[in-house]
């Protein structure tokens, strides 16, 4: 088993045979590869990838944005990966954040991570409770200033400017964007059969046009599966997603290790 830096030449490649087994989103991970290769590290049976875990850099927060693995592969190869990461990230003024899934918090918790919040993984497949979406409602939440408003709401959730990692990363050809002048939402295919609500910022308490953005990705979208993460203890936020038959069953953590990062979770619909 070779543990170490993603091997450049073959990792278009090796993703593609990765992701026959374990649903990823390939654009994230080759965007973040290419964005920095010093904070994406992979390991290898011979010459099959079996398991990477890859970082992007903003102002105050590094997020490991993708931690995937084989079913089979054995805690001891997942602790490696995460030691081999943060051993290379020399910026201890700078949070450390990773959405953790319920089975990998003990694990991440003893290279010192902390759980900053509790997350539930929002799933939809269809069912929704029948509603208008007439063409004005279409409008009011398709307006041109997208990026204006995730320049200006998306730095007051998070607290740092994070506009570059949206563009740069996040946006591909499959990209929905819905805005009203109270919030933004992004959305995007991951594969054939899944949409993923990332990210999505809501004013607090303009639960109206939440709704009104909710029904227009699943309009949009809804013959497809959707997914978001969002925060476990904001019940408006919660609700929402309930009553629009979300199933919120599984359990995740955002956590964190160094400075312990400043978010207003009652404005992040989709993490």
């Amino acid at each position: 088993m070779f543990i170490g830096w993603i091997r450049a030449k073959s990792f278009s490649a090796d993703l593609e045979a990765f992701s026959n087994v374990v649903t990823i989103d390939k654009s994230v991970v080759l965007k973040t590869f290419h964005q920095d290769q010093s904070l994406c590290f992979g390991a290898y049976d011979e010459k099959t990838l079996v398991a990477f875990i890859s970082a992007y850099e903003m102002q105050n927060t590094i997020l490991i944005n993708n931690f995937h693995y084989m079913p089979n592969i054995k805690d001891d190869i997942k602790k490696r990966l995460v030691k081999l990461l943060l051993n290379n990230i020399n910026d201890e003024s700078k949070s450390i954040c990773i959405m953790s899934k319920k089975d990998e918090k003990t694990m991440l918790m003893a290279f010192g991570f902390k759980e900053y919040a509790k997350f539930k993984k929002a799933i939809y497949s269809g069912g929704a409770p029948a509603f208008n979406f007439s063409n004005a409602t279409a409008k009011s939440i398709a307006q041109e200033n997208y990026m204006p408003t995730v320049t200006k709401l998306d730095k007051r959730a998070f607290n740092e400017a994070r506009s570059d990692y949206i563009k740069d990363v996040l946006f591909k050809q499959s990209s929905l964007v819905l805005s009203t002048e109270f919030g933004y939402q992004h959305s995007y295919a991951i594969d054939k059969t899944l949409i993923k609500i990332s990210p999505w910022v809501m004013e607090d308490a303009a639960y109206i046009d939440a709704e009104k953005i909710l029904r227009g990705v699943i309009y949009h979208r809804g013959l497809k599966k959707i997914m978001a993460y969002v925060p476990s203890d904001v019940n408006e936020i919660t609700n929402l997603y309930k009553s629009y038959n979300f199933d919120l069953s599984e359990e995740y953590s955002l956590l964190y290790t160094n400075n312990k990062p400043n978010i207003d979770l009652e404005m992040v619909y989709g993490f």
